[in-house]
């Protein structure tokens, strides 16, 4: 099926490298893209919209000879993202539809992208958030403010490559949202953590999910312990002042840079800085997959190796 996505606004490299991640688990390509649209095909679109979370829309493709009939107990509505200038196109592609019109609660949503390339697609996925973010967060036992943040973790696995029922691990587990975001994709994860509170706190978050409690205490070297592990996916500690078992900083990433170095398998992990970033090169052949401007001091550079 040939399918386009709209990227989110302010995150097409991180909204592309997803996509790409997930045509890895469920098969698929991409073929072109353009400022603000990604073509790509897949026999199995509804894995993709399962699971994506930095796409503003995803649409089949129809193709001009298509025939355009709804099903007889069905109601349609057309859109339209018009650029300047431009003519509506929804006259001319209603005349294409057989069927009955609903405007406020339609089965079928039939979109139109009519600028320099114009393209009619039935809508498949729209992100919505109160979709895609889990009520449940906002309960949870154990918060930090250092911590990923929902959407950015299901991005980050995305991107990774994983597959359901597949293992990752997060060495630097903290309050657990990369396992939780894990889980409620049908994938596997454990994790590691030095401080005990941070184990426990992260822990009591996974049971209020009813997910299992895998996160143990230990030095994020440990990892290399666990078996059937498909990838790793992390967010390192970042404040300048931080230090694990006496490390600096840029001791800390040098050592965890080193040893993933040596592993098999996928790698998508944050650093804070283009310094760091650096740093990865001289250890790792990573490609930048985006940026997340988290506040002005802050902002985080996604990095894979998948």
């Amino acid at each position: 099926m040939r399918l386009v996505s709209e990227y989110l606004g302010g995150y097409r490299e991180i909204s592309r490298a997803e996509i790409s991640g997930l045509l890895k688990s469920y098969g698929g390509s991409i073929e072109r893209e353009t400022d603000n649209l990604l073509f790509f095909s897949t026999d199995d679109p509804a894995a993709i919209t399962s699971r994506i979370a930095f796409s503003k829309r995803i649409g089949r493709i129809i193709e001009d000879s298509e025939s355009m009939e709804v099903e007889l107990k069905k109601r349609y509505a057309i859109r339209e993202k018009r650029g300047t200038g431009r003519e509506s196109l929804i006259d001319a592609t209603a005349k294409r539809v057989k069927g009955k019109v609903d405007l406020n609660g339609p089965d079928i949503i039939y979109y139109i992208y009519n600028d320099d390339e114009q393209l009619i697609t039935e809508l498949i996925y729209e992100r919505k958030m109160s979709e895609l973010l889990d009520p449940r967060y906002k309960t949870k036992p154990m918060n930090h403010p250092s911590s990923i943040t929902p959407i950015l973790a299901r991005g980050m696995i995305n991107i990774s490559g994983l597959k359901k029922r597949e293992k990752f691990i997060d060495p630097f587990a903290g309050t657990g949202t990369y396992l939780i975001e894990g889980y409620r994709m049908g994938i596997e994860g454990y994790g590691i953590d030095r401080s005990w509170k941070m184990v426990e706190g992260g822990n009591s978050n996974l049971r209020h999910f009813n997910f299992p409690e895998t996160i143990k205490q230990g030095d994020f070297s440990e990892l290399v312990n666990v078996e059937g592990i498909t990838a790793i996916v992390t967010d390192p500690p970042y404040g300048r002042g931080t230090k694990i078992f006496s490390q600096s900083r840029d001791s800390l990433y040098s050592s965890f840079f080193s040893l993933i170095s040596g592993i098999r398998g996928n790698k998508v992990f944050c650093v804070p800085s283009i310094e760091l970033l650096e740093l990865a090169r001289e250890y790792l052949d990573v490609k930048l997959a985006g940026t997340v401007r988290v506040h002005s001091s802050l902002t985080r550079y996604i990095v894979s190796l998948s």
